[in-house]
């Protein structure tokens, strides 16, 4: 979430982070824009967030965030970074989606499986897993690696009960 503040203020202008934080309950409504690492935040606080800006900006259009999430994050990437995704490649570096999974949710887990020029990345274990938002906004972080290494491809999901929810990736 970083500089979510930032990034929506520099696209919609000086009141935009009051008209999103007006949407959310308290405590949630004083949320700060920018959030460092040392920042936690309950991972509904990202989704009311998402669904907020979703509903105030782009017309309730969830497909519409994704050009705008791909654009923050290449902006946020230094040059290093962005050499070290497309250097390591879609399938080595989906393969290290489980250690920074941990370092993000509590709860859960996801396995990877990559073959070729294809994965499967499969979250388990907490209801967290079918919520739509939850699952669109790892569609978009699945292709989003995918457009960062320079290989275009396709994403798709599929539910995979109460507590799970599977990414297929191919490039």
């Amino acid at each position: 979430m970083g500089p979510w503040g930032t990034n929506l203020t520099a696209r919609f202008g000086p009141d935009a982070v009051g008209r999103v934080l007006q949407r959310l309950p308290p405590p949630l409504d004083a949320i700060a824009p920018v959030l460092t690492t040392r920042d936690w935040v309950p991972v509904y606080t990202q989704l009311l967030l998402t669904e907020a800006i979703v509903d105030e900006y782009l017309a309730g259009d969830l497909r519409a965030l994704y050009p705008l999430i791909l654009e923050d994050a290449r902006a946020g990437m230094g040059s290093v970074q962005r050499l070290l995704v497309r250097t390591l490649g879609p399938g080595r570096a989906m393969k290290l989606a489980p250690g920074t999974f941990r370092k993000v949710h509590e709860r859960g887990s996801v396995d990877v499986d990559v073959s070729g020029t294809s994965a499967r990345l499969r979250f388990t274990g907490t209801p967290l897993f079918a919520h739509p938002t939850w699952r669109v906004l790892q569609l978009f972080a699945t292709k989003m690696l995918l457009d960062l290494a320079d290989r275009p491809g396709s994403v798709t999901g599929e539910s995979g009960g109460d507590d799970s929810f599977v990414a297929v990736a191919s490039w």
